[in-house]
Formats: structure tokens, C-alpha cells, sequence
């Protein structure tokens, strides 16, 4: 990903630039007050403020990357939302994916968006992808292959410029054409509901549609009234994609056999099955608080009872949402969702990795997710004072005075008699035939009964690490301290042991 920043270079240097690459722009990016006069302008712009009123609100504080490819509705978006930008105040800038489809022609789409950008002062962020190398080797259409490269860019750049929305040009012509797309893909309630105004991207980030409702002729007439430029991209007459062969052949030719307002009453359908769906989603929302917890930074659990008192599909639907804006899996596909599932009627410990990232294994009468970290296999001999990292932790162990003890119910942080502490011990993973007497208690016990009673998962059992002496643990760390070890009043010297994570 290549970010280009305003004016990175010196003033004359610049002046030269705007002179010889930007003169082919004929307009002025601010829309005048005679401009505003003329409707086709003016509807547009509120058109789409209406839309941001209607579907999200947003103010100053908002960012918004808008995608732009180069043609006419991509530059008129950006257009209306850099004008809008200048009446409320939220920031705008431009993300170019170049599919590298069109060899030099997708090479002058790329440097078109970069001299418009720089026209109307933004900031652009430009990557590119070899869609047809990464289409063989996936086994997708270029179609798909170019989608998921697309996607893929425009999450990296929300996440690097920490943006609060992604809008895309998608018209109303999009979206009919979508609607039957899914249809011959089998696609269920989600896909015949067209494109959504509004969906998660990321975590945090949304995806909107401002142009949904606005018909392809109204774009051009806008850019014509504003003057505006734009690429024409001939791959979209290719009729060797499926998109195009609906757009070409089966829409002309429903409209001139069938209905000539097929068009309006595919959006007005999937306006119904959006309200259906949406219905559905907020239904989905509820029932995830039920079914899922958050344990950890990097830990979830999903209870298996509560989850299944619903039926397959409403299942299925918890966990895709689930990994897409939880774990921020961007493309979840069935055979996630279904090996999740499939462990509901498996023994505990059983675990299918979701990701490279991220494993589900069954504990008992619940789903794990964790992040999927490899077990450290340590011994190491530490002394009494010291700072000592293992993996991604760090354990401190330091003399501390009566005054700085604090009875805290912080299992990272212990406290021990500093004379009975022994000047060596070893730092590693806990074993069977470990013995601790537990703080308080009158005997001993082994680790293993000590972590299944304080119900320690199969998987957690594995980043269990013990400070240990001959054969006896003095410390289950971020468990349990041997009471041998504790403090008594009897005790004159006292010593700090302390548990962090180490950021990455």
C-alpha cells in the first residue's frame, strides 16, 4: 500500500505538477452558489445528505475513505461527499485499488484518481493486485478473485487511517444486477436482499452505500452539469463476466419482453427483504449477547445449551457475525461456520482451527475461541530478585517493603515471606506429579486435581507455568501460591512477584 500525502514535496516543485498534470480537471472542486442553482446538482447533494440523515449520523468528528476507480460514479461520489465535507466538517480521502485487469489502461485509471485527488487536495492511499494470478490459484472467478483483493485493501487502509466509514459508488443499477447474481448463485435472505445501505467492514468500520437509490442516468447528468471527468472502463461491456452478461443481455431483455420497470420493482423487493433481514440481524444481536462471552483480551466462549435452542440457520448466523466482527475475519465462509458446529457433539478438548489465527475447542458445555498461540516449553533456573521474560510475559520478582503490600484480588501479583523463599528456583511448565499446598489449606494436592477443580481448561492447561523448587511448586503463577511460602506476622522481609504481558 502506497499512502500519499498532501504536498509532500516543495512549493515551486508543486506549483509545476498542478500546472501540467492537473489542468485536464475543467472544474472547481467547491460548488458555487450559481451551480446550486441548477437542480440536477442540488437534488443530488440532498439526495445523499438526506441519506446520511436517514441511515447513520454523522459530524465533524467522522472519517471517511471514499473508493474511487475513476469512473463517472465513483468521481461523482467523491464529488458530493468532498462538497458535504466542506458544509459539516468530517474528513475525506480516497482509496484506489488497481486490479492490473486492463495492463495500461488500469496504470492511467490509477494515475487519474491520484491527479483528481490531488486536485481536490486529499489524501490517497493507492495499492495494487494481480487478480488474474490470484483468480487460478484460488480456483475463483477474476470477478470474485478481484472483490476479495479489493476488500482486503480497503480493511488495511480503514485500519491505518483509523476511519469511521468506507463509501462505495454502488447505484441502483448495482444493486438490481446483484439481486439476480444471487439468485443463481442459490444465495439465501442476506444475498437477495441486494446490497446493504450500511454494513460492518471491521470491527469499527462501516461500509456505506450513499448512491443505493440513485439511478446510473442521474450520475452522468450530475457530472455533466458539474463539468467533471472521468474514466470510462471497457471491461465492464466484457460479456466473459457474469455481471456484465446481466447487465447487457438478461436486464434488456427482461425489460423489453417482460416489464420495463423490472428495475424499480427489483429495488423496490429488495427494500422489503432488507427490512426482513435487518429484522433477523437485530434478532441475531440479541440472542449473541446470550450465547457469547467476551473472558479475556483474546478469549471468548459461546455457551453450547443456549446456542442450541435455536435452530441451524439462526446457529450458523451467531457464529459468521460472530467471526467476522469479533474475531475480524473478513471472509467467513461454510466450512468455519460448520467445523464450530460440528464440535458441539464432540469431547472436551476436541478443537478445529478457525483461522491461522484463531482456534474453537470444545470445554465441557462450552465453545472456546482463543487466539492460537504455541504452549512455551521452559526450564529455566531464575534467582530470588530479578526480571525474567518468557513468550509473551514478564515475571519481576523484587524485595518490597510492609508499607507496599496490597491484599489485592490480583492473581498476577503475590506476595511471600523473602527468608523462606529460596534463592533458586526453577521457572517452568507444570507437570503431572507437581504437589502445592494451597494458600490456606492443610494439605497438599497435586496441580492437575488443583487446575480441573478450579475448572482450567484443556487448552489453558497448556500456558500454565509454575515457579518450582525439588520437586515442589512455591508458586502456580496467576493461580495459586503455596501456603508454605505465605506471609505471617512472624515475617520481617517481603518479596513481590508480578506477572505482566508484553505488548507486541
Amino acid at each position: 500500500m502506497l499512502i500519499i500525502p498532501n504536498f509532500s514535496l516543495n512549493l515551486k516543485f508543486i506549483f509545476i505538477i498542478l500546472l501540467k498534470n492537473l489542468s485536464q480537471f475543467g472544474f472547481k472542486p467547491k460548488i458555487t452558489k450559481n451551480e446550486l442553482n441548477d437542480k440536477l446538482i442540488y437534488n443530488l447533494l440532498q439526495k445523499v445528505e438526506k441519506f446520511f440523515a436517514r441511515e447513520l449520523f454523522i459530524d465533524k468528528s467522522y472519517k471517511i475513505i471514499v473508493a474511487v476507480s475513476g469512473g463517472v460514479d465513483s468521481v461523482v461520489l467523491l464529488d458530493v461527499l468532498y462538497n458535504l465535507s466542506q458544509k459539516i466538517g468530517f474528513q475525506v480521502s480516497v482509496a484506489h485499488f488497481n486490479h492490473k485487469i486492463r495492463q495500461k489502461t488500469s496504470d492511467l485509471d490509477e494515475q487519474f484518481v491520484v491527479d483528481l485527488s490531488k486536485y481536490y487536495q486529499l489524501e490517497i492511499s493507492v495499492a495494487s493486485g494481480k487478480v488474474k494470478d490470484y483468480s487460478k490459484k484460488n480456483s475463483i472467478s477474476v470477478e470474485t478473485a478481484a472483490r476479495v483483493l479489493r476488500y482486503n485493501f480497503f480493511e488495511k487502509v480503514s485500519r491505518t487511517l483509523n476511519a469511521d466509514l468506507l463509501a462505495t459508488a454502488h447505484t441502483r443499477e448495482d444493486n438490481v444486477e446483484t439481486f439476480f447474481m444471487n439468485i443463481f448463485r442459490g444465495s439465501g435472505l442476506t444475498g437477495l436482499s441486494g446490497i446493504p445501505k450500511v454494513r460492518q467492514l471491521i470491527k469499527n468500520v462501516r461500509i456505506v452505500r450513499p448512491l443505493i437509490d440513485v439511478s446510473k442516468n442521474e450520475l452522468i447528468d450530475y457530472a455533466k452539469a458539474r463539468k467533471l471527468k472521468w474514466r470510462e472502463d471497457e471491461s465492464n461491456d466484457w460479456l466473459n463476466y457474469s455481471r456484465n452478461k446481466v447487465r447487457h443481455k438478461l436486464l434488456p431483455f427482461l425489460e423489453n419482453e417482460f416489464n420495463p420497470s423490472i428495475k424499480d420493482n427489483v429495488q423496490r423487493i429488495t427494500k422489503f427483504l432488507q427490512g426482513a433481514d435487518e429484522f433477523i440481524q437485530g434478532r441475531i444481536d440479541e440472542l449473541s449477547e446470550m450465547v457469547i462471552q467476551k473472558t479475556s483480551t483474546e478469549s471468548y466462549s459461546m455457551n453450547i445449551n443456549i446456542l442450541n435452542a435455536n435452530n441451524d440457520f439462526i446457529q450458523g448466523e451467531i457464529i459468521s457475525k460472530f467471526l467476522k466482527m469479533e474475531l475480524d475475519i473478513p471472509q467467513v465462509n461454510y466450512s468455519q461456520i460448520e467445523g464450530i458446529l460440528n464440535l458441539k457433539d464432540k469431547e472436551t478438548g476436541s478443537i478445529f482451527a478457525v483461522d491461522k489465527f484463531w482456534i474453537c475447542f470444545k470445554d465441557r458445555k462450552e465453545l472456546m475461541f482463543k487466539r492460537n498461540l504455541l504452549p512455551l516449553n521452559i526450564n529455566m533456573q531464575i534467582e530470588k530478585i530479578g526480571a525474567y521474560t518468557f513468550g509473551n510475559k514478564k515475571l519481576a520478582l523484587k524485595e518490597v517493603t510492609k508499607k507496599e503490600i496490597s491484599m489485592s484480588k490480583d492473581k498476577n501479583v503475590e506476595f511471600f515471606d523473602y527468608d523462606k523463599f529460596p534463592m533458586i528456583v526453577n521457572l517452568r511448565n507444570w507437570q503431572e506429579g507437581d504437589f502445592i499446598k494451597p494458600l490456606g489449606s492443610t494439605g497438599r494436592m497435586k496441580v492437575s486435581d488443583y487446575l480441573i477443580n478450579n475448572k482450567i481448561n484443556t487448552f489453558d492447561k497448556n500456558f500454565v507455568y509454575v515457579l518450582g523448587k525439588e520437586g515442589e511448586v512455591i508458586w502456580i503463577l496467576s493461580h495459586q501460591i503455596n501456603d508454605k511460602y505465605k506471609i505471617t506476622d512472624k515475617t520481617t522481609r517481603f518479596l513481590q512477584g508480578k506477572i505482566e504481558e508484553i505488548s507486541n
